[in-house]
């Protein structure tokens, strides 16, 4: 019995190894990539203000940002 071995049984279709797409992961990647994006840019918001206005009670939340995007 060859039904287990579909992919070894020429003329039969197969679905095991048929590759597609799925759109839900494409979409969910971009979002997750704007998202990180954002905190980055958050993150060097808060960097550039610690460092020019000597304010440096904005350093964690910096962190947190750059943490969150990674």
């Amino acid at each position: 019995n060859c039904s287990y071995f579909k992919h070894f049984t020429p003329g039969e279709t197969s679905e095991i190894f048929e590759v597609t797409t799925q759109k839900e992961y494409s979409i969910s990647a971009a979002a997750i990539a704007i998202f990180s994006i954002g905190f980055v840019i958050i993150g060097t918001i808060c960097v550039l203000l610690s460092f020019r206005k000597k304010r440096d009670y904005l350093l964690k939340p910096a962190s947190m940002f750059y943490t969150f995007a990674g």
